[in-house]
Parts: C-alpha cells; structure tokens; sequence
C-alpha cells in the first residue's frame, strides 16, 4: 500500500500565513469582506486578496457572494472546521511561553452569570488568588450567548456558564463540565404554595411569574418541557429577566414565583422558599466555555480544577 508523503504539502503550507488563517476565519464569522475589514483594521482590497490566495492554495472557492454578503460554500466551512481551532491553538502558543517563563500569569478574564458569582465562584477565585498572587482577574457578567460570543472574539479566556442545548451551542467552542445545578421555583413570602411539599409546573399555570427571557436557557427549558408535559394553557409573565440573581430579587419583593436554575443552599436562594422541579425541566449543568483548540494554560486548569471542586 502506497501511504502519502507527509512533506508532500510542504510547498503549500510555507505560503501559508497565520493572517490569512485569521482573515478567512473573519470572514466567515461576519459574514463578509467589510465586516471582516472593519473586525481587523484592514482594507477591503486586503481582505480580498488574502481570501483569495487562500482559494490558491487550497485550490477550492470558499465563499459565494449572496447580495452584499458571502456565504461559505462547502469547503468554506469545512475548512472553517478546521482551521479555527488550529489558530487558537497558535494563539495559545504565547500565553503558555510566557507562563512557563519569568512573565507567569498576568490576567485571566472570566464572563460569568451574576448568580453564579454571587454564590459559587468566590471561594474558588479567593483561592486561585492565593495560588498566583500575580494574576489579575478581569471580571465580566453576560448571558449565555453574549458569554459564547465574547469567547469567540477572544475578549474573554473563560465563560462560566449554564450548558446550553444543541441548538444553542456556538461553533468554534469546548464546554468543559464542572458542576450540576438544579431548576426551581422560588416562592414569595406568605404565598399560598409555601406548604405545599412539592410543586409541579402544572401547579403554576395560574400564577403570576417571572422567567428568564427568551434568549435565556432556562426559559428554553421551561418551554420544552411544558410542551414535554402537555401543559397548554398559556402562563402568566409578569416579568422577564436575563438571570437568576435579578428574578430572585424580583420574588424577594412579591412580584411572583420565580423559575430559576440554582443551588437550594446557595446564599440568594435561603432567602426565599425553595422547591425543585429538575424532575420536570431536567439536570442543568455549568460549564466552562473555550475557544475550540485552545491549548489551556497551567493557571487556567487549576483555575476549572477549584471551580469543579464546589460542593
């Protein structure tokens, strides 16, 4: 059998640069040259030409042009697949190096949910500071898609996140699991379900309540599983929020019941009465969330190690 000759490619990949790995993955992720142009600080003509030496090397079109845009054809995006995680993985080269010499750790940022780092993730961050007394945290809250998205644009190392559905899940992205949560309804005081034992999600079909938003993964999972239940009857909103802390405030001061995804233990849910419904909405697990083919730092894994150890 005739295997291939590794160096065969070589000529091909020495007129391969990293800014042109860049520029096309640009493209492809804004969806045209001028969006590209404007992501980079370059030129349309740049971006062009550079896309189109791509297409020499790799002797395939990669984007079709639709209106004022461009669309990947099917070697775009499988070499999107591709070569993504290999430039992260180029990127990371540095962070490493410096880490494993005398720079060590500068800055680590971190995109989280206000919940979460109300109730979870203070004594793990306490910790790793004791760990690398040099390291600055950079601190930011988003919801998940803005987490995914800051992920990606490289303006965030880590998202600490609820694990999204598949249909949520952006391109380009490792989730690495660290802890379960559960779903719950939250009760103001004095209500009337109090005493009840256990709640079902039928039982809140006449309630006022307050939900994640649209774009939230709790409110995805609230849907699916009324529909999973047969619970046709529209609900009640009376307000919508983008996380957990902001709903438990809002039952706190009596605007409803809350559906949350949190901890019976946690320090914002003692405040209130808590029932479980995760036997109806399923498990909810937090993640961490990288770029595809990033190469983790020592600092960043011991990092995922002490949020994973939270009981």
């Amino acid at each position: 059998m005739n295997l291939p000759n590794p160096r065969s490619g070589l000529h091909k990949v020495e007129s391969l640069t990293a800014q042109q790995i860049d520029t096309f993955c640009q493209v492809y992720e804004q969806g045209g040259y001028a969006g590209a142009a404007d992501a980079l600080g370059l030129a349309g003509p740049t971006i062009w030409e550079q896309v189109k030496s791509l297409e020499r090397i790799y002797q395939t079109k990669l984007f079709e042009r639709v209106g004022r845009n461009v669309q990947p054809t099917t070697s775009g995006r499988a070499l999107y697949e591709i070569l993504r995680p290999l430039l992260a993985t180029m990127v990371s080269t540095f962070e490493r190096l410096a880490e494993a010499t005398d720079h060590g750790t500068s800055q680590i940022s971190l995109v989280t949910g206000v919940r979460m780092m109300l109730e979870e993730l203070g004594k793990p961050l306490r910790r790793f500071q004791e760990l690398f007394p040099n390291a600055r945290l950079k601190l930011m809250n988003a919801d998940n898609a803005t987490a995914q998205r800051l992920v990606l644009e490289g303006k965030a190392d880590l998202a600490i996140l609820i694990e999204p559905p598949q249909d949520f899940i952006a391109k380009g992205i490792a989730y690495e699991y660290l802890y379960p949560i559960d779903y719950l309804v939250a009760l103001p005081p004095r209500h009337r379900l109090i005493h009840k034992p256990k709640i079902s999600l039928a039982d809140l079909v006449n309630e006022s309540l307050i939900v994640g938003n649209e774009s939230t993964i709790g409110r995805k999972m609230l849907e699916q599983a009324r529909f999973r239940l047969g619970i046709n009857i529209p609900l009640t909103i009376v307000a919508e929020t983008d996380n957990s802390a902001m709903t438990l405030a809002c039952v706190q001061a009596g605007l409803g019941i809350g559906i949350i995804a949190g901890r019976t233990n946690g320090n914002l849910t003692r405040r209130v009465t808590i029932r479980n419904v995760s036997g109806e909405m399923g498990q909810a697990n937090v993640v961490a969330a990288y770029r595809k083919g990033r190469e983790l730092t020592h600092s960043l894994h011991r990092l995922l190690a002490l949020i994973q150890s939270i009981t």
